[in-house]
């Protein structure tokens, strides 16, 4: 009898299984997605008895399979760091958006499980946005009563809350980044991202690698409405969808791409799919495109399959690869790209060549590989990007003006929050309180912005003010906007009985190792080293003796070669046991500053050192040699460029494997992109690099956007050194005019009642810019003026900075950017009038596309134009300047 019961039990339950609906319906796609979770668990290894045990959570048949999906193509620090319950939580938060928006059950399966469920939509940390943005926004857009009018309400909300703003390279979580108020464009875009899919809108991060016309990337949204997928400037609300400043510039790219979650099948050209995701080429969409093909042969004119072959841009002194593809068994690899240069790398077993593809010229590029790894060569390019057209107006004047008038309401509400942040006043009274010095509080509580509690609970608590004030000082600003006190306080907690010496602040104290999300990593770490009894009478050991120890303790952390978007945290990697060569690398910095031991990355070398003995030592891993090292000297004989700068005019990189690794002799570490150190800097002295083979590349833009480019190749022998001759080629402006305009040209000078001429030199040109503020591109034209600071007062030619009507320019604030030029003249176009003349005289048919920037002289003649989006613009202002 007991056995019937049970057998009848058995059969309900699988018939009420049976009943459940499959959140993947495909059999075969949910085979493959089970297979994919099952290796993934297997990378674990002994650790997914804890990081996959949410799996013994009730849950539904579809949120079981969600979850898996989420498991088989995470990025193992969703899995290590952000844990289970946290992907779980998520999943029911999706399936509830899409049960209550009025659009959920139109949304193919395929597309809300690529475009929707997904956490993460690019290198942002993670954290629980979908919750809070689902909670703000589900009653404000399910008014709007479609998928489009929902998407654009959406990204209005999104300006309420930010605006752009260049930040380093770490992207921030929506939340973080809606803290702070503003963004640079990677985090605008998540932050979009993660509102639009918290209330079921098909959503994905869209973003060009590199421009091929200026040296910069771009990252925007795309919304899946009803079929399509339309775009829009994330944070940046237009009327419409498929309107944006980027409109117009994006004609110009010669690639764009979309990085899918998972392991996707949609009707686009998937370019590659890997462990985690899937790489969509999306230019056509954007831009005039050709389907190219690559044809990879041997000197014998036979086809190489599995040849390596890397599609280059020219962008920030380097030629970087936007896409790499591997030739099939005909030797071909096939991309749609747009009609521009690229330069196309082809390598296989250590024979590579490097060969210039005009797409605009031709649709197929044969390239025999006739150069061996370690063969001197050098060659030179001319890349022309794609040309920009010109386009009709998109939007009417009443829905422009309908849009500002939101603008204007937005800005209010985002403005009404920041004022909520700490005064000044009021953060002199705390720091006069606690007894800390005036003027460095008062810096972090400005730093901090919406984070500032959290600063001053730090040194409520924190019984080492000043040790503290050490702490804030090491750190990047974005280090303040997002962590927690109690992180701050592990850190000094951690480093209370160490002594100070010179390299203490920067290299135990400093919790900060690359791009890593900063954790309260000290006490896991001190916890589980004693328990593995590597801290055993550590108080007699020696710092050589100490290392050692650790080296053989992270020894046991395995690495695997899964895709790395987002370096995992030492938590992260304490917790799994498993990780990648990077976070490797930086556990092993955290392990050592923990225990008092000064660590780094090595700049230049990219690798894990430790200060023994007062010198600088390279870890080498079970798996990696120890390199000689030699030194490089460059010779700048002092033309074209003044003062040429990385990541700019010139690179070096390291060649191994066929690829190059370039090596950072001088970042700006202030921005996500951006010209590093000087070459008088650089190379004031020899600089040492481990023996090998290198390139040098350099480059010179032209201000229609072109470069000249160039690519040499040199040797660096151990304890030898190596001189190489810095050779920037010259570009030859082309001066013509765009156009006339009539005389005079009038402004409102800031601080002025009345409007005023333009005063216009006899000889040469003067640069007129007319603006709007807090929008990207002016915000890009800004910033290359205050980089070039010394060199444009030099000139010494007035520049004018008009914005377009008297509150834009209140809305400006200068203390946002360095130091402008002193040769600046500031002011706003009185009534349009500025604008207006400008038009009529360069017969422009939309005049929203801003900035508008003009080189005119006393004649009315104008030498040079740029609308729109452009970096590095103040550089070709000069060069064409300079001209006279």
């Amino acid at each position: 009898m007991k056995q019937i019961v049970v057998v009848c039990l058995f059969a309900l339950l699988v018939c009420a299984c049976e009943r459940e609906e499959h959140f993947i319906t495909d059999a075969v796609y949910r085979e493959m997605v089970e297979v994919d979770f099952q290796q993934k668990k297997a990378v674990f290894g002994e650790a997914d008895t804890v990081l996959f045990d949410v799996f013994n959570t009730e849950m539904t048949l579809a949120e079981r399979e969600a979850l898996t999906f989420l498991y088989a193509y995470s990025p193992l620090v969703d899995i290590s760091l952000s844990g289970g319950e946290f992907l779980l939580d998520n999943v029911r938060l999706a399936f509830r958006a899409r049960e209550e928006m009025p659009w959920g059950e139109k949304i193919p399966e395929h597309i809300f499980r690529h475009f929707v469920l997904p956490v993460r939509g690019g290198k942002e940390n993670l954290d629980t946005a979908r919750a809070v943005f689902f909670n703000e926004l589900k009653e404000r857009v399910a008014a709007c009563g479609n998928m489009e009018r929902a998407a654009l309400e959406v990204n209005h909300w999104c300006h309420e809350n930010v605006i752009y703003r260049p930040t380093n390279a770490r992207t921030s979580s929506p939340l973080a980044t809606r803290q702070r108020a503003y963004g640079r464009c990677g985090e605008e875009s998540v932050f979009a991202l993660a509102a639009l899919r918290a209330v079921g809108i098909p959503a994905r991060q869209i973003y060009t690698p590199r421009w091929a016309h200026c040296d910069d990337n771009h990252a925007w949204i795309e919304v899946w409405i009803d079929g399509e997928w339309k775009y829009l400037g994330a944070c940046e609300p237009e009327p419409r969808l498929n309107i944006a400043w980027f409109t117009l510039p994006v004609q110009r790219a010669m690639y764009v791409e979309a990085e899918v979650f998972g392991k996707y099948e949609g009707d686009e050209e998937i370019v590659s799919t890997n462990e985690n995701s899937s790489a969509v080429n999306v230019t056509s969409r954007y831009t005039r495109a050709a389907r190219t093909v690559v044809q990879v042969k041997d000197t014998a004119g036979n086809p190489v399959e599995n040849a390596k072959v890397e599609y280059k841009i020219f962008n920030y002194g380097e030629f970087y690869p936007v896409v790499t593809l591997h030739s099939d068994a005909r030797g071909e690899t096939h991309l749609t790209l747009g009609e521009g240069d690229v330069v196309v790398w082809a390598s296989r077993d250590a024979r590579f060549e490097v060969v210039r593809f005009p797409v605009n010229e031709r649709d197929t590029l044969v390239v025999t590989l006739d150069k061996r790894e370690g063969e001197l060569f050098s060659a030179e390019f001319e890349l022309v990007p794609p040309e920009q057209r010109d386009i009709e107006a998109l939007t009417s004047a009443g829905e422009r003006a309908e849009n500002d008038c939101r603008f204007v309401r937005e800005d209010s509400i985002r403005d009404a929050y920041v004022a909520t942040f700490m005064t000044p006043g009021e953060a002199h009274r705390v720091a006069t309180e606690l007894g800390v010095d005036t003027a460095r509080f008062a810096r972090y509580i400005n730093v901090a912005r919406g984070n500032y509690r959290e600063i001053e609970r730090l040194f409520r608590l924190s019984g080492d003010k000043e040790r503290a004030m050490a702490l804030l000082d090491v750190v990047a600003e974005k280090d303040l906007q997002d962590t927690p006190a109690d992180v701050w306080l592990d850190h000094l907690e951690g480093t209370r009985d160490f002594e100070e010496d010179a390299l203490f602040r920067d290299y135990v104290l400093n919790p900060r190792v690359q791009n890593e999300l900063i954790t309260a990593f000290r006490q896991p770490i001190w916890t589980a080293l004693a328990r593995e009894g590597v801290l055993s009478g550590e108080d007699t050991l020696g710092r050589r003796a100490m290392a050692e120890r650790l080296l053989r303790y992270i020894e046991r952390t395995q690495i695997v070669n899964y895709p790395a978007k987002v370096a995992t945290p030492p938590v992260g990697v304490l917790r799994a046991g498993v990780t990648d060569g990077l976070s490797r690398d930086i556990f092993f910095v955290a392990l050592c500053r923990t225990v008092g031991i000064p660590a780094r990355l090595g700049a230049v070398s990219g690798k894990a050192e430790c200060c023994l003995d007062d010198m600088w030592y390279t870890v080498n891993f079970a798996s990696d040699q120890a390199m000689p090292k030699g030194k490089l000297m460059l010779y700048y004989p002092g033309a074209p460029v003044g003062d040429p700068k990385y990541f700019l005019n010139f690179t070096i990189g390291k060649l191994k494997n066929g690829g190059v690794r370039v090596i950072d002799l001088g970042s700006n570490a202030d921005v996500d992109m951006g010209a590093g150190a000087s070459y008088s800097k650089i190379f004031a002295a020899p600089v040492e690099l481990e023996a090998g083979y290198y390139t040098l590349s350099t480059g010179n833009r032209r201000s229609d956007g072109a470069v000249m480019a160039g690519l040499t190749t040199f040797r660096v022998e151990a304890g030898e050194q190596t001189d190489v001759e810095l050779r920037i080629l010259p570009v030859m402006e082309r001066v013509e005019l765009a156009g006339h305009v009539a005389l005079p040209l009038v402004f409102t000078p800031e601080g002025a009642m009345s409007p005023g001429d333009i005063s216009l030199p006899r000889q040469g040109y003067t640069a007129i810019a007319v603006v709007e503020a807090d929008k990207e591109p002016t915000n890009h034209l800004l910033r290359d003026m205050g980089s070039i600071k010394d060199e444009l007062e030099r000139l010494g030619v007035p520049l004018y900075i008009v914005f377009k009507d008297k509150d834009n320019l209140q809305k400006f604030s200068p203390s946002d950017f360095r130091p402008f030029p002193a040769v600046i003249r500031w002011g706003h176009d009185s009534d349009g009038k500025l604008l207006q003349r400008l038009a009529e005289g360069l017969q422009l048919r939309d005049t929203g596309n801003l900035p508008l920037v003009v080189l005119v002289n006393d004649k009315g003649e104008v030498a040079f134009m740029s609308r729109g989006y452009r970096v590095g613009l103040g550089t070709q202002i000069m060069n064409v300047m300079n001209r006279k």
